[in-house]
């Protein structure tokens, strides 16, 4: 939940532990505040369902399993959130065709677009 100072909660769910640090501290670099992080489909699916933030940043392939009920729990909770991925558009199903998604590799400014037009989407 964003805070009186304004700063967007992220639940960040990634299956590389490297690069969940890197994601981890670029979005604290950005302004943000990364609230919960899952790196398998259990949690984070149990996390999605009871956890409060305000966007999500979700890893397609969770150690070889798709993240894609977590995104489901996110659209029946109204919490935007964006995938990210090293394969491409072509792996999302119909459903999520309209789903903002970045490829891997990203840089800082990737992160903060995606975070900035989630946010756009809490105010809409």
């Amino acid at each position: 939940m964003a805070d009186g100072m304004g700063a967007v909660s992220v639940f960040l769910v990634e299956d590389e532990p490297s690069l969940m640090y890197v994601l981890e501290e670029s979005i604290k670099t950005l302004g943000y505040a990364v609230i919960e992080k899952a790196e398998y489909l259990p949690d984070a699916l149990e996390r999605a369902k009871s956890v409060a933030f305000d966007v999500a940043m979700l890893d397609v392939n969770l150690h070889g399993q798709e993240s894609f009920p977590v995104a489901d729990v996110l659209m029946e909770r109204g919490i935007p959130f964006v995938f990210t991925t090293g394969f491409g558009k072509t792996t999302l199903p119909e459903r999520f065709k309209r789903a903002p998604l970045m490829e891997k590799p990203f840089r800082l400014k990737d992160i903060h677009r995606a975070i900035t037009e989630l946010q756009g989407k809490l105010s809409a």
